[in-house]
Parts: structure tokens; sequence; C-alpha cells
């Protein structure tokens, strides 16, 4: 029997518990303040379009004596190449953009030897060739590659010409360093990437099950070379001959060590889309005994056409899932989108569609904006704004729809981010013109893997890319993933939520897309997951200051030092720094966070940073 003392007691516990309840639950809605933008702002007092520091030979920073060695300029690049779209040399100029490196374009080897000669082209650090720009019946061109190599000038073939060519030059063979070709041509079962090479680690694309065979989009048929030796292997192809040596495997993605400079080969199609982006950065990395360079440093998620606020498409929502629009979007999305968010880095963008079909009789109800919003909030993400529609509805007409029903529901709320999936440029930037977007500083475009990452739609507002579809993971995708992350620390992956609520298989469901969706973000971003998530006005904010960014570094290696100074601005500047061997021990003026093993994420806080490397304690030993 409870004495009343005890019972006293107990009641007053019930009571203080529930009162604490619903203070908690009182002051959360109370700090939750989703009625207005956080990220809404003036978007013409963001650093703009014509803010994008390009390389030129004028280039100075207000730098002060270091004490160190005097500051050098940043090595130009040349391509022998044409820099139209989806090419070889689109994808190095946007790399030098990135990079904040000054580039030369040349249609030929002997016009690039011409401005060499008349002095009217800086010595390069490295010539990036587009195979299609050499003729190979010409000896003379090729020993012109030679001589970049020999005057210290390293070469990068992005894709290399027929066997048939090679074998037919012993030169070009010598200058690639191969020995042999044992085939010129041989399919092969998989793909194996080395570790140390792009961010990310070892990765070996080979389909051991049915289930894997769905993601082999690979090139699995290549030439078969022998190597000399004083070469370094980064890929390779796999046989499924298992009486061959893996060693002897076919190299696709090498390194030829000459005593002044380097030979890099690359064999596929790698070098005109994203992809070129990182293994340009890995090769860099390569030709020196160190390599710090600008990243953006941000992580999104992008939840496109999600919420709807209209009732629709009743009857084939009742029977694929028994629920409603209404139900499917609140009971059974959104908790995968929650736990998303607790078991990864990832931040929250949820682009929303007030409507799918603005044909039929369903109109959005303002009932769920506030739950929404709120949930939104609460996980620390955005809502955006998503023009898509399945009806043949113009932009217009939806904008001036969405218009009215936003005004009288949440009118203090304006959109800073904006998802046009595959819309064009015009409809673009007619939505981008009018009054109801009119503090949209971002657009988020459907997937696309260019090399055209991350940049500007008009002098204002920033475009970014989708790069991976979360709903599938190829072996090629996980190649571009490591790649963009490799040359810039950034990704964005978007789940379309309008298959699941316009389904049109089985395929479409929400439970076989919340399946991949899940497996994917949780396992194939690990090993990225010092860079930061960000949602994608967050994201934007850090494109400004990473494309406006100029900056120059000073080492000197004797002392372990590296003081790198950069141009003046609001954000914290994001660089990586990969070394051979050596530890951070210091960073004076900013932070440091281990990626992987020799790879460091700096966090630039001033104006200027003294980076102190220390030798690995490491221990190797050799049986």
């Amino acid at each position: 029997m409870v004495s009343r003392r005890n019972y006293a007691a107990i009641t007053a516990v019930m009571a203080i518990i529930f009162f604490l309840f619903q203070f908690l639950n009182m002051a959360k809605d109370h700090w939750n303040d989703y009625s207005e933008n956080q990220y809404a702002v003036d978007v013409n007092e963001l650093s703009g379009a014509d803010n994008v520091y390009v390389a030129s030979d004028s280039d100075e920073l207000d730098q002060q004596s270091t004490g160190l060695i005097p500051w050098a300029k940043k090595k130009c690049v040349v391509c022998i190449g044409s820099n139209e779209s989806n090419t070889m040399g689109e994808m190095i100029g946007n790399w030098a953009l990135y990079m904040k490196r000054k580039i030369s374009y040349y249609e030929s080897i002997s016009a690039y030897e011409n401005a060499i000669s008349k002095k009217t082209q800086d010595t390069p650090q490295f010539v990036l060739v587009d195979p299609d720009f050499i003729n190979w019946d010409d000896t003379k061109q090729i020993r012109s590659l030679q001589t970049c190599v020999e005057n210290g000038i390293s070469v990068i073939l992005g894709k290399l010409p027929d066997a048939s060519i090679i074998g037919s030059h012993k030169l070009l063979r010598r200058l690639l360093g191969i020995d042999e070709i044992v085939q010129e041509s041989v399919t092969g079962n998989g793909i194996h990437l080395y570790s140390g090479f792009l961010l990310g680690g070892e990765a070996i694309y080979k389909a051991d099950t049915d289930e894997e065979e769905k993601n082999q989009d690979m090139d699995l048929v290549f030439p078969w070379y022998h190597l000399t030796n004083g070469t370094k292997i980064y890929m390779k192809g796999m046989l499924e001959d298992s009486e061959i040596d893996v060693q002897e495997y076919p190299p696709l993605i090498w390194r030829k060590n000459f005593t002044t400079a380097s030979v890099f080969a690359v064999i596929g199609d790698y070098m005109t889309d994203a992809t070129g982006l990182g293994m340009l950065t890995a090769m860099l990395c390569e030709m020196q005994s160190y390599t710090v360079y600008p990243v953006v440093n941000a992580q999104n998620f992008i939840a496109a056409n999600y919420p709807g606020m209209a009732n629709e498409n009743t009857a084939v929502l009742r029977q694929m899932y028994s629920q409603t629009m209404r139900g499917l979007f609140r009971d059974v999305v959104w908790p995968a989108f929650s736990s998303i968010n607790i078991k990864t880095s990832f931040l929250l963008s949820s682009m929303m569609t007030m409507q799918f079909d603005y044909a039929d009789a369903a109109k959005p109800n303002s009932d769920d904006v506030q739950y929404y919003m709120e949930a939104v909030n609460e996980e620390e993400g955005e809502m955006g704004y998503s023009v898509y529609s399945i009806s043949d509805t113009s932009v217009s007409e939806k904008l001036s729809e969405d218009e009215v029903f936003w005004k009288s529901t949440l009118p203090d709320y304006k959109f800073a981010s904006f998802y046009v999936g595959e819309s064009s440029d015009e409809e673009i930037q007619e939505a981008l013109d009018s009054k109801f977007l009119q503090q949209i500083r971002t657009v988020v475009k459907g997937i696309d893997d260019t090399s055209d990452v991350i940049g500007y739609i008009n002098n204002q507002v920033t475009k970014q890319n989708a790069l991976i579809d979360g709903y599938e993971h190829t072996f090629r995708q996980n190649l571009r993933i490591r790649s963009v992350e490799t040359a810039l620390g950034y990704t964005s992956i978007l789940a379309d939520i309008s298959r699941a609520a316009y389904p049109q298989s089985d395929e479409d469901g929400w439970e076989k897309l919340s399946e991949k969706l899940m497996a994917n973000t949780i396992t194939y971003w690990k090993p990225f997951s010092v860079f930061s998530g960000t949602t994608v006005s967050q994201s934007d904010s850090r494109i400004r200051r990473f494309l406006s960014l100029n900056y120059e570094e000073v080492a000197n290696e004797s002392n372990n030092k590296i003081l790198i100074h950069a141009s003046e601005g609001d954000e914290t500047a994001w660089f990586v720094l990969r070394t051979n061997g050596e530890v951070i021990s210091d960073v004076a003026g900013g932070t440091y966070e281990e990626i992987e093993d020799n790879v460091w994420l700096i966090g630039m806080e001033e104006s200027s940073i003294l980076i102190t490397l220390k030798p690995s304690n490491t221990l190797f030993y050799y049986e």
C-alpha cells in the first residue's frame, strides 16, 4: 500500500514531468519560427558573377613578407584541343576556373610550340592533350610531346589513340611507358581503382551477383598493355581468367616518370565530363610533393517536388499505398527523410510543389503548410520551391496560381532556392523575373554529369547541378561521386518524389525507392563525412565564396611550413591539403580535420593561415 506521503510525492513528480513536457513543446513551437526564411536576402547584396575570379597575368594579392621564400604564381595549364561543349577542353576549362589557374587553348601542338617560341605563352605546369587534335602519323608531333617532358612540362593524354597507332610508333610507346601490346582489345569483367588517387579509397567495380550486374555501366572493352619500369598504375581492368596474375591486368590510368616530368595516360572516356575534374586534380597531386587547393565543402540532399499541398491522384495512391497523397507524404515519406537526416550529415533541402496537376479539381490545402514548415525547420533544413508540374501548364500560369495560394497561407516566407528540373533556360529566366521569386539566390538543376557543376545562371543567381539520382547507384556514378568530391568537396543528391506520387510502375513504389535511397545515402558518402552537410542556400554561400576566391601559397619544405594568403570574404574559405606522408601539427588562423590518410580539410578563417607539418609516426615493416 502506498502511503499518503509517497502518493503525494509521486503525484508531484508526475505533475512536474507533465509541466516540463508541455513547456518544452511550447518552447519548441515558440522557437520554431518557420514563417520567415532565414536564407531569403536581397540577392543584389550578395557576391555576384562579376566577382568570379578568373586567373590572369596581372593578378596580385596584397601580401606581406613571409619570411619563408618569395611568393610564386600558380602555374598556368595548356590544352591541345577545343573548349566546345562536352569535350575534354570544356572540362579542363571548368577545372581551371575552379582551381584558379590560367588556361590557354591550341588546336595543334605546333601552334602551342609557336606560342612558346615567341614567348606569348608562359611555361605551363602540364599540357592536356585531346588525341583528336594530334596527327599521330606525324612523328614530329609526337617528338613535340617528348620535348614538353624534356622541358619539365608534364603531359596528360586524356584519351589514348587506338592500339594500332600506338603499336606503329616506338617513340609514342616509350613516351607512354608501354613495353608490349598484349592484345589490341580485350573484354574485362570489372575495373579496379587503387587507393590514394581519388578520395574515397579503393574501389572494385565488378558485378558478382545478378543484382550488382544492374550497376555495371563501365566500359569493359579496352586494350591490354604491359608497362615498363618507372610507371605507376592508378586504375586497372580486371579479367575473367583466374590464371592471369593480378599484376598483369590491363592498366587503364597510369603515369610514366621521367627525370624532368611525367606522362599520364588515360584509357576510356573519363575526361570529358565531371569525372575528369577529380582525375585532373589527382594527377596534379601526383606531380607535386604536396598540393593545396580550394573546395566548396558542401554536401546537399534535395527532396524534389516534396511536399505537395494538393490531395491528388487519389485512386492510384489508394491502390498502391492504401493512402491519399497527404497520408503518403506525412506518414510514409517524411519518416524516411528524417531518418536520413539522423543517420547522415546531410541536411534536407525540400523543394515544395503546390500542386502536381493543375488540370484536376484538387487544389492545395493550407492546413499542411505549418506541419511541413515546422518539420523541415526542426531538421535544420530548408523549404524551397519547385516549378514542376505534370499538367500542360505554362510557367507563368503555375507561378500565378501558386503565388495566390502562398500569399494567402504564409505571406512572409520568401523562397530562396528554386528547383527547375529539366526546364529550359527561357523558362527558368521567366520564373526568376517574376515578383513571386524575386529573392531566389540559387537554382538547382536536374541530374547532369557535365563538368560545369556549379556556377552562375545570371549575374546574381547561382546554379547547382544535381549530380546523382538518390534511387540509383551505378559504378560509373560512384566514380563520378569520388571525382567531384576530390575536386570540389561537393555533392548534390536528388530524390524526386514525383515518382512516388505519380508512379508509372511497381518500381516507383515508395517502399522500393526509399530502400534504395537509404542504402545509397548511408553507404556511399561515408568516406566524405568530413565535408559539411548543407542546405542548398548554405551551399550557395559557399559557392559564391569559392568562385570569388583568389589565393596564393608559399612553402618552405625544409621547415615543413605552408603559408596561404587569400582574398577577403565574409565566409570561411575551404581548402584540401594532400601531403606525401606528413601530417598536420598546427594550423594558425584556421581549422583542420583529416579526411583520409595524407588528406586534410582546411578551414581558412583569417586572410592568411600558416600550416605546420610534421613527419608521420606511422611505422612500416618490410618482410
